[in-house]
């Protein structure tokens, strides 16, 4: 095996950039990815990549990656590295003298597309610049996703965007512009990296809306609230990343030892197992197991299990029905269990634990106050929100609630069809 063959066998599945270099040192190519490993992999499982990737394949000596949170981050981070070191295989419009801008232009109906600085306005926003067209037009794509924009100058008609739900045809009428002078100030609010001070804002309108009983308004935004968690996270700009290229690793390890010191536990805990229950009236119930090693998922060992025999809604019974099956395999062992639910759910998980003499931690976490029940203990732990374990325990809690409902939702669409 090679050097290089070494180098990648270790990368890592998160999502983040990375940089081909050749045997002189000199940076070839920048790229991102939501999986580095695949991505970079990739590169050399194909024959025939064409000529210009398969000329930089051969000169391809070693690679250096830089993990991040998002694909919002790894974007930016890209854009930021290709504008600073200009790598010479990376995608660039070497006609063009001056690089892209992404520009919202002023007016009544501002509009969201791409220029050259010099075309832009007085009073024009400007992001950038940006490496090439493709990259640019990677970071509208995932903004348009939760934020839906017009790029038309003076629409008679509504365009295909509109149609698909991507465009909020602000030509309609007055309040339909109103409207949308509201999302291109949250569109510059995510531009500009000011994500958290534009999620409490989301969160404040949303909770309005649904006070004022108009709960459909609340509904689509919290969509955009999810949609926007998704693709942030926890949001840092690219010089984070480059002035601390272990950023990701080292915030995972906060997590882990806050998480082993607010728990009590014997040691960091490596392997973290996280259950949860989903049925509706104890119908279709399904359960699910997800596991994260060192802070990170491991979908390859995540297991599913389909309830047997229950037909009441009993999540005690259900938790400690897979709890039992689990402890019959012979996996590893966890260094912590996560049990989605409170003090019964808790008692239940236990009992399957007891019976096959199992000794490793177990937490129960209650979603109404987020609050961690623990078996030497009949008082929660309530931890702020700021505390990094109580943010490692609820995304693995919210991980494992969502592997659990889509299992569930995949046995209740085949009811449905037989």
């Amino acid at each position: 095996m090679t050097s290089l063959e070494r180098e990648i066998a270790i990368l890592p599945k998160n999502p983040g950039i990375y940089k081909f270099y050749d045997n002189a040192g000199k940076l070839l190519y920048v790229g991102k990815s939501v999986s580095i490993k695949k991505r970079v992999a990739s590169y050399f499982a194909k024959a025939d990549l064409g000529p210009k990737t398969n000329k930089l394949v051969k000169q391809i000596d070693h690679v250096e990656y830089i993990k991040v949170f998002s694909e919002f981050e790894a974007l930016l981070l890209e854009s930021d590295l290709i504008r600073t070191y200009k790598p010479f295989y990376n995608i660039q419009a070497k006609d063009d003298k001056s690089p892209l801008y992404i520009k919202i232009t002023k007016g009544e109906i501002p509009r969201v597309e791409t220029t050259r600085k010099q075309n832009a306005q007085r009073g024009d926003y400007l992001k950038g610049p940006f490496p090439s067209a493709l990259n640019t037009r990677d970071v509208l794509r995932v903004i348009r996703r939760i934020f839906p924009y017009c790029h038309h100058k003076n629409a008679k008609n509504p365009c295909l965007y509109v149609h698909l739900g991507l465009c909020p045809y602000p030509y309609s009428d007055t309040n339909t512009r109103q409207k949308y002078q509201v999302t291109i100030a949250k569109i510059k609010k995510l531009l500009s990296g000011k994500s958290k001070e534009l999620m409490r804002q989301l969160k404040k309108e949303m909770q309005q809306l649904s006070g004022e009983q108009k709960y459909e308004e609340a509904q689509k935004i919290k969509r955009q609230i999810e949609k926007l968690d998704y693709i942030t996270t926890s949001y840092r700009p690219p010089r984070e990343f480059l002035e601390r290229p272990t950023l990701v690793d080292d915030l995972q390890a906060k997590k882990l030892e806050s998480l082993k010191n607010e728990l009590n536990l014997p040691k960091v805990p490596k392997r973290i197992e996280c259950y949860d229950i989903s049925n509706i009236s104890g119908k279709h119930s399904t359960g699910s197991m997800v596991v994260f090693t060192n802070g990170k998922s491991e979908k390859g060992e995540y297991r599913r299990f389909k309830i047997k025999f229950l037909n009441t809604p009993n999540d005690f019974e259900m938790i400690k029905q897979v709890l039992t099956r689990r402890f019959k395999n012979n996996w590893p062992d966890a260094d912590l269990i996560i049990i989605d639910g409170g003090l019964g759910q808790l008692s239940s998980a236990n009992e399957a634990a007891v019976k096959f003499n199992k000794r490793m931690p177990i937490v129960g976490l209650a979603k109404k106050l987020e609050e961690i029940y623990t078996t030497d203990s009949k008082k929660p732990i309530s931890l702020p929100k700021e505390s990094p374990a109580r943010q490692l325990a609820q995304a693995i809690r919210d991980e494992a609630h969502r592997f659990a409902i889509t299992y569930h939702r995949k046995l209740r669409s085949k009811a449905f069809l037989t």
